[in-house]
């Protein structure tokens, strides 16, 4: 009997590698902004160890969470995810779902509009009237 290993994977894996990458944008402008670059030498490098170890770590992070996603979709190409996708609303709009509807918007003539702008005039005016006489 072979065993097999069942991987843990997150379900929100794709995110944690977009946000280790914008980590990474931000320990490299912490080293951009720091002594080794301003003074243009390597013998500062204790002086930046914070934003190096914040680099490195992210580095490492980056890395694992982007070979758990590839393991996680094996074989899976975006134009195959995109399909699938398809394939998904294509089912739904297939079953018999209820959906809320939108009316259809009609246009308005010229005389509907110049009867409703009247309506308001008209209406503006008693309410003025109103306010005056009270």
């Amino acid at each position: 009997m072979a065993k097999t290993a069942e991987m843990k994977i997150p379900d929100d894996i794709e995110y944690r590698v977009i946000g280790n990458a914008f980590g990474l944008l931000i320990a490299s402008a912490g080293l951009l902004a720091g002594e080794m670059v301003r003074e243009r030498s390597f013998e500062y490098w204790l002086n930046d160890t914070v934003p190096l170890l914040f680099a490195l770590w992210m580095v490492y992070r980056l890395y694992r969470n982007f070979l758990l996603t590839m393991n996680a979709y094996p074989g899976v190409t975006p134009s195959d995810a995109v399909l699938r996708d398809r394939q998904i609303r294509e089912t739904l709009k297939s079953e018999q779902v209820a959906v809320a509807q939108i009316s259809s918007k009609t246009g308005y003539t010229a005389e509907q509009v110049v009867q409703e702008v009247a309506k308001r005039i008209e209406s503006q005016k008693a309410a003025a009237q109103k306010k005056s006489n009270q």
